[in-house]
């Protein structure tokens, strides 16, 4: 029996041997055929960062990578949301590509790719969208650049060195050395608006409160779903709060707008009172809404209502006061209590 199963075994192995041989495909076999094109295959290695933070000396809070504050020679991916505060220039070194230094109060995403052509693969480009401040780019000698500023797009030279702006919805290109030229293909332009839904502009919140600021992106009276808006605080000044909950909590958040238009996001107000500017913007484009938050202090508000119950007391009491003096003396005698039989 056992002698049996062992050639069943042995059989089988054999046929399966063979069967893989004999429908083996053609391609896959050697052969001296020259007509026989090669498959080329690009690998890309999408797990290394593009770059990372450069310099001496970089104060906490002064860059945001994706909302988080960042420290120097930490890395910088493909995506990466970077922003830095008023009065601070942040230099970011990108592997095999240049430097691009981000100015006071700038919020851009950056991003490299690279191109096929005849020869095979073509360097990286840096691709980067400008949503607000100003960029200085330094390239290396081969390899190109495509900035987005608002709903403006710009295509350099090789090793151009050049800076991008976007301010109050002009965005403006200075060349210092190559050429960079405004990119005529980048799209149709879309007419959107967008507005704050369920609160204007002036929004007000308790200290530690939370509340969900909206806004809805409409072209031509209709409400438009799938488009990327990214919701900035100002942290120039005092960050009085963060967008989001939880780990999602950031000073920026891209939201994208759901079947209505509308993309929404959550304030947490942070402990103490001031205000901080918030804005919304539709990504690449100059399309924004800008409003300020107000915390108010809880203890504020109570001392305010404390205060008024005080002096709606006082009030009563001088005008029982008042009202006692008026009337008749006999009426201010005790008197006895009235009995009633049962």
């Amino acid at each position: 029996m056992m002698i049996d199963r062992q050639k069943c075994v042995a059989t089988g192995l054999c046929a399966i041997m063979f069967l893989s041989v004999v429908l083996a495909p053609k391609a896959a076999r050697a052969d001296n055929n020259r007509n026989d094109r090669p498959i080329r295959i690009v690998a890309t290695d999408w797990a290394d960062p593009i770059g990372k933070v450069a310099g001496e000396f970089l104060v906490r809070g002064a860059l945001t990578i994706n909302g988080r504050p960042a420290c120097l020679d930490e890395p910088v991916w493909d995506g990466d949301l970077l922003q830095t505060r008023t009065g601070i220039s942040v230099a970011v070194l990108l592997d095999a590509i240049g430097t691009i230094t981000l100015r006071k109060g700038t919020v851009v995403r950056l991003a490299t790719g690279s191109g096929m052509s005849n020869e095979g693969q073509t360097p990286r480009e840096l691709i980067a969208s400008l949503g607000l401040g100003e960029v200085s780019i330094k390239l290396q000698p081969a390899v190109s650049a495509r900035v987005r500023a608002g709903e403006s797009a710009f295509v350099s030279s090789q090793g151009a060195v050049f800076s991008a702006s976007f301010r109050e919805g002009v965005s403006s290109v200075a060349v210092k050395s190559g050429e960079v030229h405004k990119d005529e293909q980048a799209g149709q332009q879309h007419q959107y608006t967008i507005k704050p839904v369920g609160h204007g502009s002036n929004i007000h919140v308790p200290a530690s409160g939370t509340l969900q600021i909206q806004v809805q992106v409409i072209e031509d009276s209709l409400p438009v779903p799938g488009v990327a808006v990214l919701f900035v605080l100002d942290i120039s000044g005092a960050v009085n709060g963060k967008l989001g909950v939880g780990t999602l909590s950031n000073t920026t958040l891209n939201v994208v707008t759901n079947a209505y238009g509308i993309a929404a996001v959550q304030f947490v107000a942070g402990p103490t009172a001031g205000t901080v500017p918030v804005s919304a913007t539709i990504e690449g484009t100059r399309t924004s809404w800008t409003g300020e938050i107000t915390v108010t202090s809880r203890g504020a508000s109570s001392h305010k209502i404390g205060w008024a119950i005080v002096a709606l007391i006082g009030t009563g009491a001088a005008a029982g006061i008042a009202y006692a003096l008026t009337r008749n003396r006999d009426s201010l005698k005790v008197q006895p209590p009235e009995v009633k039989n049962p």
